[in-house]
This record gives C-alpha cells, structure tokens and sequence, in this order.
C-alpha cells in the first residue's frame, strides 16, 4: 500500500464478477451526504441550527465505451436497468489498486442505462439511484472500506496467506461490526474466501473474523456478494484468506479481489 495522492487512472470498477475497468472511463461522484434535519429553536437561537439524518450512499454515474460482444460486453451485463448490484470500486494510490488502498462499495441499484455519443464515440450512461433498499448493507452508511485482496489469481500451490494485514487508518479495534465485501472474476472450481482480524499484525495473531466467509462457494462462475458477520468486535488489522481444501474444495486458482468495510 502506497499512500499519498493519486490519479483518475487508477481507479477500477468491478460488478457482480465482472471487472468493467476495460470500458469504464468516469464513475462518481462517490458520495455519502446526509439529509438536513432542521433542529433550530427559533426563540432564542441567533442561527439555524442543522443535526445529519439519513445517509445517502451513491456511486454517481458510470460513464463507459459501450461494447455489445456476447456475455461478457458491457451491453450484455449491464443493459437491464433497475438491478440491485454488488459493486467495488478500488482506488488505486500512485499506481493500480493493491492490498490496503482505500475502496468504494456496496449493493447498489443502477437506476437507468444511457446510450448516448461522445466525440464521436458511443458510450454508456449508468445512473445509479444509490444503496439498494432490500441490500444487507442498508444498515452500514459508510461505503468507504479497504481493499484486501487486489485482483489477482492465487493458487493452491502457494497455500494459505502468512503475510501481515493492513492497520485500521481512523484508530485500533472497533465495535460496531461492518460488511465483507468479495468479487470472484475467474477460477477452476470451488473455494472459501474469508476475512481474518488481529490485535497484534503478526501471521500467529490472526483469526478468522466471525462469519465473515464465503463458505464453499463455485469459483468457475463469476460472481459477487457482502456478507455482515456476526460479531460486532472488529480487531485492529485485516487480512484476506483463501482455502483451496476446506469443504471439498476443488480448485486450484482463483482470481478475485475482497474487501472490508468497518461501520463507525
């Protein structure tokens, strides 16, 4: 993990297995803002007086070169608007997302699909109507997480990760729990993605966070999901994990990038 200031260039989009980063050319704005809620007592207060209700959590709009090649296009995965979609967006610092940087994510709806011309080109407009309102993650205002695992294959040749986790940036542990993110773009069959938490980032300190694991699930088939764990007691550090065996597994590679997203 680098850290610093960075470039549109380095940002990547991924939905529901699929990494859109190839079409993609905007998206944003990443926003969370709040709702206003009027609290003045206009008796004796000199100024009006504002306390943040509801969050608003939205990706803004992605804008991408529209491409109809069969299954796999941006037309084809993207053209059925109104779809509640599991999406991350890695924000790479100084160079492409890895391990540590800073993410977007969530469930969200993409509340329209736009064909529209720029310069000469045909592109796609997708709206985003923000947080979905049957997604698990409703509950979770803050889509600001970070990335654990950048899109890359792992095999189980190089067996289960033993390197150190990345540090919470805003403090030490925390307590009001959080969601797991994961992306599966590619893989020869099944495996168990998880999360592991540490008081102290060293391989011996690391356990699996409370339900915050895939199970055995098909890494042939890409796809995406955000498991909430169970406990509200999240360690200082994190770290991604991969196990090939557990389960019967049957894979032997696995390309997909994790995340994790504290609530505070």
């Amino acid at each position: 993990m680098t850290t610093g200031r960075t470039k549109h260039k380095w940002m990547r989009v991924y939905v529901d297995g699929y990494d859109l980063s190839g079409y993609s050319r905007t998206i944003g704005p990443l926003e969370i803002t709040y709702d206003e809620a009027d609290l003045t007592a206009h008796m004796s207060d000199t100024v009006k007086g504002y306390l943040p209700n509801h969050a608003h959590t939205n990706l803004g709009t992605l804008n991408a070169v529209f491409d109809n090649t069969a299954t796999v296009g941006l037309h084809a995965l993207m053209a059925t608007a109104g779809t509640a979609r599991t999406v991350l967006v890695p924000v790479g610092v100084q160079g492409a997302p890895a391990q540590g940087d800073p993410c977007f994510g969530g469930t969200f709806t993409d509340g329209a699909y736009q064909i529209t011309e720029d310069a000469g080109a045909v592109t796609a407009n997708i709206p985003w109507s923000g947080w979905a309102a049957n997604a698990t993650t409703r509950d979770y205002p803050l889509a600001w997480g970070t990335l654990l695992h950048e899109n890359v294959a792992r095999t189980e040749a190089t067996g289960i990760n033993a390197d150190v986790g990345f540090d919470n940036i805003t403090g030490a542990a925390t307590a009001k729990g959080g969601f797991f993110l994961y992306q599966i773009f590619a893989g020869d069959g099944t495996a168990t993605l998880s999360v592991q938490d540490a008081a102290v980032n060293n391989d011996g300190g690391f356990a699996l966070l409370a339900g915050a694991t895939t199970g055995v699930i098909n890494c042939a088939v890409p796809s995406a999901g955000i498991i909430v764990p169970t406990t509200l007691t999240v360690r200082q550090y994190l770290r991604w994990q991969i196990d090939f065996n557990a389960g019967g597994g049957t894979a032997t590679t696995v390309t997909f990038a994790t995340a994790f997203f504290r609530k505070i």
